[in-house]
């Protein structure tokens, strides 16, 4: 008798214990809360930002700014610092590494219903992730459902997650007791000095041997109704919900090697183009929205050195594309956008694409 009476001390304490840790552990974690899921950064704490899925949905929620720079991968090298310096605003980076539309939409759509002093919003429209169903994600990328759909029933999943209360929660005590600064937005995600620039590292992504192709297509009438649906969707529905903030939108200027690699070849040269034109003619309806493409800027986009891959540009690119958006160059107008697509496809489909093996 006597034992099972010190059985059921020792089953209370633990059970009391495991609650009390459990407690602990939770609340710990949402004083830091290290993804921002349920406040904005607590000062003094040098907070990591590195998970740009994970902590996207928080950061547009709950920090203070008044611009938001958004888009894939080739918006995450800009500079926050830059933009407000160019812009006089107090921005945010939430980028989306090969995210989809309808992504960067939900993501940039958050932003705004969360945050009425918003006044601008820069976004990248990426051709390539363009031509998708309205609805369709990256099924390889992270969907952390558990964050966004405002379930409070199903944060275990983040509040006793191992490698948020060590890898965030634990670093970042152990950081903020050290001293060492917080991360910033400047460098959340950036890349540019990590990757390595030139023909070398490009011109790897291309088959070398590939020929033009004989004959070249354009859109069929099904891709341009599932274009047209998922730029309403994911892109303007935005700009027409919100008419106060200005919408600067630029198509990224992909280098010369992809131009060959993924049109010349493949021969959707024409294709390419009327997407943008599409992109284009959509996004100027509106009279809150800018768009800006580069590809008049053949220097920079024939000029291999400024590339890390196909599509990824340097951090001085990056620095370059805000400069121009915040003085109005680059831009398109609904009366001047169609003689340049014109203008380019002539360069495009008629450059000397030998020229980029001898960089």
């Amino acid at each position: 008798m006597e034992e099972k009476k010190t059985w059921k001390k020792f089953l209370i304490q633990t059970l009391i214990f495991t609650a009390l840790l459990m407690a602990a552990v939770a609340a710990l974690v949402v004083y830091i809360d290290p993804f921002f899921h349920y406040h904005a950064p607590i000062e003094g704490v040098s907070y990591i930002l590195d998970n740009e899925r994970y902590q996207n949905d928080g950061i547009v929620r709950n920090f203070r700014y008044d611009a938001l720079i958004t888009g894939t991968s080739v918006t995450e090298n800009f500079r926050t610092s830059l933009a407000d310096e160019l812009f006089g605003v107090t921005s945010i980076k939430a980028a989306y590494a090969g995210g989809y539309y309808k992504e960067i939409g939900d993501g940039e759509r958050t932003a705004l219903e969360s945050n009425p002093d918003i006044k601008l919003v820069i976004r990248s429209m990426d051709t390539f992730f363009a031509m998708t169903e309205p609805g369709y994600r990256n099924p390889e990328a992270a969907d952390p459902s558990f964050l966004t759909d405002r379930n409070l029933f199903n944060d275990d999943a983040y509040i006793y997650n191992a490698d948020v209360l060590f890898e965030y929660v634990n670093a970042e005590l152990i950081r903020t007791a050290k001293g060492v600064p917080g991360d910033d937005f400047d460098t959340y995600m950036r890349f540019a000095e990590d990757r390595s620039l030139g023909a070398a590292y490009v011109l790897k992504y291309i088959d070398n041997e590939a020929v033009p192709a004989a004959e070249y297509t354009g859109l069929s009438d099904e891709d341009r109704q599932m274009l047209l649906e998922n730029i309403r969707a994911n892109l303007t529905a935005n700009i027409a919900a919100y008419p106060d903030v200005e919408f600067y939108y630029f198509i990224p200027p992909y280098c010369i090697a992809d131009w060959y690699g993924n049109h010349i070849v493949t021969g959707d040269l024409p294709a390419y183009i009327e997407t943008m034109k599409i992109l284009a003619e959509e996004v100027l309806k509106y009279d809150n929205a800018h768009v800006f493409c580069f590809y008049d800027d053949t220097d920079l986009v024939t000029n291999l050195d400024n590339y890390s891959d196909l599509q990824h540009y340097s951090g001085d690119v990056s620095d370059m594309i805000l400069t121009c958006m915040a003085k109005g160059e680059h831009e398109l107008t609904a009366d001047t956008y169609e003689e340049y697509f014109d203008e380019i496809e002539s360069f495009y489909m008629n450059y000397d694409y030998s020229q980029m093996y001898r960089q």
